[in-house]
């Protein structure tokens, strides 16, 4: 997959989460990123692996965030190895 395309993957991810007050409140915490930190760096490669990480470790959610958008099975996991392909993330 191309980088460009699992960054667009993660933008969307975002944008799902920001739709989903719980879930994306679990993922400040997890993260340790503030509201208004994540807004500032919205586009920073490492907060759009890391919300896509968080979001393909919860199979429910990751199974309806792939279904709103159309994603073939594995594309999800596909993203997260091309932004992160050391599997290196960590907040």
């Amino acid at each position: 997959m191309k980088r460009t395309f699992a960054l667009e993957i993660a933008e969307l991810v975002l944008i799902f989460l920001a739709n989903r007050p719980d879930e994306v409140e679990r993922f400040l915490t997890v993260s340790g990123l503030d509201v208004d930190e994540l807004r500032a760096r919205m586009d920073d490669p490492a907060i759009l692996s890391a919300a896509l990480g968080f979001l393909a470790g919860n199979e429910s959610l990751a199974e309806e965030f792939s279904k709103e958008q159309n994603l073939k099975p594995g594309m999800l996991l596909q993203a997260c190895a091309t932004l992160d392909p050391h599997g290196s993330t960590a907040w």
